[in-house]
């Protein structure tokens, strides 16, 4: 008997589930008539997905945006589009009665407990964050047209030519930083504080305390830029216009001031070129290739409840994932596990890494006050990314509650080597991350190296009430890899072995870049993209 591979095998076990099913030849080529069919698809909204929407459509190509998560354009019961991050209502989870909240409790007091007792007006639905376990690491993401746009804390770092030299050791630094940077930065209307303000607002005391305790340590700060409009709020502050940072909104949308998120700026842009449409609350669930060439993505439509409307299949020339990291690679993981795309490499899933991502809190002394009106945006980084044997870049936050915590609280990026692999079940139709518990010890050892040194030089001690008992919280804003460019893409996010297949989000990066990577990811799209239509190899 001839021996047959593993991707002949599968190949043919599709072609006999299709004909078990009773789906014959003139079956499918009649559907094939049928579907609607644009030249390129973008599957995902975020930044990578705003910017290959963006760019085909200014390229003059009929381009379609598939987003699983709703369009937040509309007022809802109580005249906002979005939630207050306390007390949250169910607007804030996806599909989840609890918010998934990055500090989850306050002396005792749990965000969880919070949510219970104050009875949202609304079920369970379309909520705009999604929290995602896995063991020992847990994953939040935006679910949303805008992506992680909508709800981070708009931090627009920029990574230093030695972390683009890392990261992307292709690409020369002075064009990364000089042209896409800068594209990027203009695109998302990155604002910077006046300085002068900065010293005296109240608003952002906090921020001040937390440059005296890194001074104290030996550390800079970055005053980073944000896409989170200054001006916005210096006037709320003022009383000159409505609240937003100042009226705890954040991880769950902001009704005003984020100027620079994607469906304000890119995704605005590309639908008013006439050449993209957005269809929204529509999940792809597969994708496959004719053998014709044609790209089919399989959708799922819901409404705001999670009511199933339909299911349908759209063809396309070109498609793009910009998925997420989970999302891009749950579906080439999927299509590669069942047969449906079985060339694909077998480095789809590895090199995934969380940024160095870890959550810590300290006290502050009496006479250090955070403040009592503290802004939720405009933050400021402990800068420790020249420190040769444990760099950090470190988001300084305050608890953001009408009395005084004496607290700060830090999202904590430091480096490790460690990389875990996403796979995919096919029996249960979800993807896991083998995330073992060394890897988090590995994080907080590095963050605690930081830690201890500025705890002890400003005479305080770790809070452990901020995160359910424990000092450092393992979780990440930040997932990266799993498609990683010059291995399981070419430098461009081509994917191997499939042609007018692409990726274009933070899947490309190696699990690792070493400060807040949404302006890192929006730049490389911005390259990879113009390389493509540009037919650059």
């Amino acid at each position: 008997m001839t021996g047959i591979s593993r991707r002949q095998f599968l190949r043919a076990g599709a072609v006999g589930a299709l004909g078990a099913a009773g789906l014959g030849r003139l079956v499918i080529d009649r559907r094939a008539t049928d579907r609607s069919h644009y030249t390129a698809i973008v599957i995902g909204s975020g930044y990578g997905g705003g910017v290959s929407a963006l760019r085909l459509g200014q390229a003059g190509v009929d381009t379609l945006i598939l987003e699983r998560g709703r369009l937040w354009d509309t007022p809802d019961y109580d005249g906002k589009r979005f939630t207050r991050m306390l007390p949250p209502d169910t607007r804030a989870g996806w599909f989840s009665a609890v918010a998934p909240s990055l500090v989850p409790s306050f002396q005792g007091v749990s965000i969880e407990a919070v949510t219970r007792h104050v009875a949202s007006p609304e079920p369970i639905q379309a909520g705009i964050c999604e929290k995602t376990d896995f063991g020992a690491h847990s994953v939040f993401r935006g679910a949303c047209v805008g992506g992680g746009s909508m709800i981070n804390a708009a931090i627009a770092a920029v990574p230093t030519p030695k972390q683009v030299r890392e990261a992307f050791p292709d690409i020369n630094p002075a064009e990364f930083l000089g042209t896409y940077i800068e594209r990027a930065k203009t695109m998302l209307r990155i604002s910077y504080r006046d300085m002068s303000w900065f010293e005296q607002t109240p608003c952002l005391q906090f921020a001040r305390v937390g440059r005296q305790y890194a001074a104290a340590a030996g550390y800079d700060v970055d005053y980073n830029g944000s896409a989170y409009s200054f001006d916005y709020l210096r006037r709320e502050e003022a009383g000159e216009a409505p609240r937003s940072a100042l009226n705890f909104e954040q991880q769950y949308g902001n009704n005003y001031g984020r100027v620079g998120s994607v469906d304000q700026t890119y995704l605005a842009a590309a639908l008013a070129s006439g050449k993209v449409t957005l269809k929204s609350l529509t999940e792809v669930t597969d994708i496959r290739r004719e053998p014709s060439g044609e790209w089919v993505v399989s959708t799922r439509e819901i409404d705001r409840w999670g009511k199933e409307l339909r299911r349908d299949e759209i063809g396309c020339d070109h498609l793009y994932l910009a998925a997420g990291v989970l999302g891009t690679a749950k579906l080439l993981l999927r299509a590669r596990e069942t047969g449906a795309l079985p060339d694909l490499s077998e480095h789809i899933g590895r090199g995934y890494g969380n940024n160095g991502d870890v959550m810590v809190g300290h006290m502050l002394k009496d006479e250090d006050p955070a403040g009592t009106d503290q802004s939720l945006m405009g933050l400021i980084n402990i800068d420790g990314r020249d420190d040769p044997d444990n760099p950090v870049y470190a988001s300084v936050f305050a608890i953001p509650l009408p009395v005084e915590t004496h607290a700060l609280g830090y999202y904590v990026m430091v480096k490790t080597a460690d990389r875990a692999e996403i796979t995919y079940d096919r029996s249960v139709d979800t993807i896991d991350i083998d995330w073992p518990q060394h890897y988090t010890d590995h994080l907080i050892q590095r963050a605690g190296t930081v830690f201890d040194k500025i705890t002890r030089a400003n005479g305080v001690d770790y809070r452990n009430d901020l995160f359910d008992g424990n000092v450092f919280a393992p979780n990440t804003v930040h997932p990266m890899g799993g498609c990683v460019r010059g291995i399981a893409t070419d430098l461009y996010g081509r994917v191997e072995h499939y042609d007018k297949l692409y990726v274009n989000d933070a899947s490309l990066l190696p699990g690792y870049l070493g400060c807040n990577p949404f302006m890192s990811i929006t730049a490389l799209a911005e390259r990879n993209i113009e390389a493509i239509l540009q037919d650059r190899w």
